[in-house]
């Protein structure tokens, strides 16, 4: 017989899946990356926008992008039939993937338009695109939202991914207004290390989401 989970056992369990969240969306999104933020102060001094309206903006556009699919994540693998525990093994795989080039590459994953971010900083762009998308809000950091969103039954993860989405369009917004001066400081050598780090935490949590799939898949 399968023993049920305690009620202070299953709250250690949803704060530890919502710390896994939050680190695997602001890893994979690293909406304080030095190459952005030189883009967007590229971008608002070319333009001669507003730098609390443009953090804004693009704080929005990246909250909304992942907001929406955490929202709707769950009802379009229904639709499209795909199984959730199957699209989690599958995220999971694609999550630690990102997660392996970041760490052996020590740039953002390609997926995320990583070649965009290093080649498009001193190029013409705007603060949709590429800045918001792909570049913030990509088709990896969708897929990790979705994945995250949709790795258990119930309510819980989806509240996760949204709590993710917030505080990524909260860092992108404090990153650009605030502290992006000290950030476009940091060495090469620095930053590559950050990301590296973090290419190491998104490998391992997306081998933990990988895992969790296939346990829910086959039990």
């Amino acid at each position: 017989n399968k023993k049920e989970a305690t009620p202070g056992r299953k709250y250690n369990m949803d704060i530890n899946f919502l710390i896994q969240a939050i680190v695997a969306m602001l890893v994979i999104t690293t909406p304080f990356s030095p190459d952005k933020i030189i883009l967007f102060n590229a971008i608002v001094e070319r333009e001669g926008l507003s730098r609390t309206g443009s953090a804004l903006k693009v704080a929005l556009i990246t909250f909304g992008i992942l907001a929406g699919a955490a929202l709707i994540g769950r009802e379009l693998l229904q639709l499209l039939g795909i199984d959730q525990n199957a699209f989690s093994v599958v995220g999971g795989i694609v999550i630690a993937g990102m997660g392996f080039e970041m760490l052996y590459q020590g740039t953002p994953s390609k997926t995320q338009g990583g070649k965009i971010d290093q080649e498009e900083t001193q190029e013409e762009g705007g603060l949709i695109i590429p800045l918001s998308i792909p570049l913030i809000a990509g088709p990896g950091a969708i897929a990790t939202t979705i994945t995250i969103s949709t790795a258990q039954d119930g309510f819980f993860t989806m509240l996760a991914a949204v709590i993710g989405a917030v505080l990524v369009g909260v860092l992108a917004f404090v990153s650009y207004e605030w502290i992006g001066g000290v950030m476009t400081r940091l060495s090469d050598t620095a930053t590559m290390l950050l990301t590296r780090i973090g290419g190491l935490l998104l490998a391992t949590i997306g081998f933990q989401m990988l895992l969790g799939g296939l346990k829910n898949f086959f039990s």
